[in-house]
This record gives structure tokens, sequence and C-alpha cells, in this order.
């Protein structure tokens, strides 16, 4: 549960009696330690989900509140809050605001901001940052620095194809939103698949397939598979059955409880699995 956010403290003293300016640089900079410290705190903790103390809104309006003071405040520190390693929703939560804010009048602020927003949007995992994308389309946050971003973000990714079919809603929100022009196939698979009879790029094809027969899902990634499994309406435990030579070690120790829950069994070598995941 997060503490109580307070208003910015105002030192009272005696009438007559003038606060040196020593004083009062004390007095601000113990305001502005206690007001980090209760924010740090916060990112490490909170991740706006519900909690035995509280409902997941009631957590939201706080640390939205927590992040717009400290943002407004203290803008240099809460920018290398995104080094610190606090979690990737309120990583994600920064990003937001900054973007939102626009890029700081001084160039080096701006750099550091830069390299420090690059860093942590690649650090985050893709399904956090295709969130995030999609959130600043919602937000119309569309200034030069966020369309920048995207187009660097997406440029970098090791199989732009796979992120196309697994976020093809989100890529094609981002994409569209950013202004960006994409040449190849992607293009093509993200807004207008039913136009095409066929792709030359196996992982599309086997996706448009798999709209129309009963057996091309089992050829595509288990992650991508899975979506289309659920649209259909398949049998959760024979799909998880016959989908397993596709899946990870990762993904079956994830679905072990859905498998069993569903009759049926997923082979795992639990001696290779790791400890806390195991737990």
């Amino acid at each position: 549960m997060l503490p109580t956010p307070r208003a910015p403290l105002r030192v009272s003293r005696p009438p007559g009696v003038e606060m040196s300016k020593l004083q009062q640089e004390t007095a601000y900079e113990r305001v502005e330690r206690e007001d980090l410290v209760l924010f740090v705190n916060a990112c490490f903790a909170c991740t706006s989900q519900r909690e035995f103390y509280g409902s997941s809104a009631a957590q939201s309006v706080s640390i939205a509140f927590l992040h717009d003071y400290i943002l407004g405040n203290y803008r240099q520190l809460y920018v290398r809050m995104l080094a610190v390693g606090v979690n990737h929703f309120n990583q994600s939560q920064i990003i937001l605001r900054l973007l939102a804010a626009g890029a700081p009048a001084e160039p080096h602020q701006r750099r550091e901001e830069s390299a420090l927003l690059t860093a942590a949007l690649h650090a985050l995992p893709a399904s956090a940052v295709f969130r995030l994308f999609s959130e600043l389309a919602r937000r119309r946050v569309n200034n030069r620095r966020s369309r920048a971003l995207i187009a660097a973000y997406l440029r970098a990714r090791p199989d732009p194809n796979f992120d196309a079919v697994k976020y093809r809603a989100k890529l094609s929100t981002a994409a569209r939103h950013a202004h960006l022009r994409l040449g190849d196939e992607r293009g093509t698979f993200l807004f207008a698949l039913r136009s095409v009879r066929a792709f030359e790029t196996p992982l599309f094809e086997q996706f448009r397939q798999a709209h129309y027969s009963g057996t091309a899902i089992f050829d595509l990634p288990f992650t991508v598979a899975e979506g289309l499994a659920a649209k259909k309406g398949l049998d959760q435990g024979a799909f998880l059955e016959r989908i397993a030579p596709k899946m990870s070690a990762a993904e079956k120790l994830r679905m072990q409880t859905s498998a069993a829950r569903h009759g049926a069994k997923l082979e795992l070598d639990l001696r290779r699995a790791p400890l806390t995941r195991l737990a």
C-alpha cells in the first residue's frame, strides 16, 4: 500500500524570527530528500495491481500523483530514476511522462534524457514497450522525440517479422501514430492482410493460413498460436499437447498449471528449471 503523499513542507518559525539562508537551504534539502526517498520506495513497490490493502484503481491514483509531483519539481532526478533499477511498470510511467512533457531546453539535459530513455526502452520487455506505444497513441503524444524513439526502437528489434505477428495490433497502432513507412511486407501484413493471397515471408504466410486451416496454427510459434487458438475456441488441453514441440522449456513451465487443469501433460525436465520459477 502506498503512503499518502503530502504537500511540500512549509517551515514555520516564531513571529519576528527570520530564518537564515543556510537554514532555509537545509530545510529545502531535507524536504527534497524525503520526497525522493518516498518516490523511490513507491517505484520499487508499486505495480498498479490489486493488493491486499487496496484496489488497483486507488494505487494507480496514488502513484500517478507521485510521478507528476516529482516530474514537476525535480525533473533531472526524475529522469535519473531510469538508471536506478525500479520495476518495469514505473519505468514505463517515467518514459511516458517524459515524452509527454517534451524535451528540456538545455542541450546537455536533452542529451542525458535521450540516452536514458533509449537505454531504458531497450531494457524493457517487448510487451511492455508496445503497451507504452499504444498509450502514447491514446494520449496523442506525437512530438518529434517520441516519433524518433519509436522508429529507433523498431529498427533495432532483432526479429521485426516476429514482432509484426505477435504484436500486430499494437505495432500497427505505433507505426500509424509515428508516421512510419514500412517498405517491406510488414506494411502489407499490418494494414492490408486480407488483400494478399500469399506472402513471401514464411511466418506471415503461416499466420495467414492459420486463419483458414485447422492445422496451420500448429506451425506457428507458441506465443503467436496461443492467441489464435483462443480466438478459434480450440480445446486448451488438446492444443497444448499438440503445440508442445514448438514450446520452449520456460513456456512449458509457465503453462504447467493450465495444462493440468485441462487434462494435458507437458513433458518437462524439472532438474533444469530455475529454482525461483520452479518454486
